[in-house]
């Protein structure tokens, strides 16, 4: 998979490492359950998306600080990790099970999630998995 073009990549050679959020990237973490109906939700607008089979959570990648003002009362279970936080990071070629992978693999045109929409769905997700 070419990544040269994005301004990061994940560990290579390694299956899985933690990594700060804050700096390329900030993560939003969700419950299994109201990941898989975000992420059906959506579709081709999704962007990396790590998946932990034993946390039982996916996470989406957007920009740093994107989430900072969000109300987060509205959306029970989802955990925002930014600055002095850290995030398991799957290497760039795990892109399957059983351990923590790349559900939606990072490239060149999908790598950040635009954060006004995924709250959006987050928000719809989580009325339709209540």
């Amino acid at each position: 998979m070419p990544t040269d073009a994005l301004p990061w990549t994940p560990p290579a050679n390694c299956s899985v490492q933690m990594l700060p959020a804050g700096r390329w990237w900030d993560a939003v973490q969700a419950p299994r359950a109201l990941g898989e109906h975000a992420l059906r939700l959506l579709g081709d607008a999704t962007g990396a998306v790590i998946d932990d089979p034993r946390g039982k959570r996916l996470a989406w990648l957007i920009a740093p600080g994107a989430s900072d003002p969000w109300d987060m009362t509205w959306l029970p279970g989802i955990e925002l990790r930014g600055q002095a936080t850290y995030v398991h990071v799957p290497a760039v070629e795990q892109t399957e099970g059983p351990g923590v992978h790349w559900r939606v693999p990072l490239a060149p045109g999908r790598y950040l999630t635009e954060p006004a929409y995924l709250l959006t769905v987050l928000q719809m997700a989580t009325k339709a998995v209540q």
